[in-house]
């Protein structure tokens, strides 16, 4: 049986590397939305939707990879997810530097 004082220590570790993680996906989600334009070919047709991105990040930032998981239901903000994270490029360096996968919503 492990004591509760080795439990309560091993918690309490965790529980700043969860912080900073989530932090740092919160500034990339933050950093997409910055970037979100409406295309005006949508915007007359009126759609509306999320788009649901995968992304791979390298230990400097960097965008690595990325594909559509969960289409927007509307082809234009489809092709708008993809141009927009051309435009982000990077993100911070994730914590310790290690490469992180993310899903971000990009929501119209």
């Amino acid at each position: 049986m492990v004591p509760l004082a080795v439990i309560a220590t091993m918690c309490a570790a965790v529980a700043p590397a969860q912080a900073t993680n989530s932090a740092w996906s919160r500034t990339a989600i933050e950093k997409v939305a910055a970037h979100r334009t409406t295309p005006r070919s949508a915007q007359l047709r009126g759609s509306k939707g999320t788009a649901q991105m995968a992304v791979s990040v390298d230990g400097n930032g960097m965008i690595t990879d990325y594909r559509l998981v969960r289409s927007s239901g509307s082809p234009i903000l489809d092709r708008e997810a993809d141009l927009i994270l051309m435009r982000v490029g990077s993100f911070p360096a994730p914590p310790g530097r290690e490469p992180r996968k993310l899903t971000i919503p990009i929501r119209w």
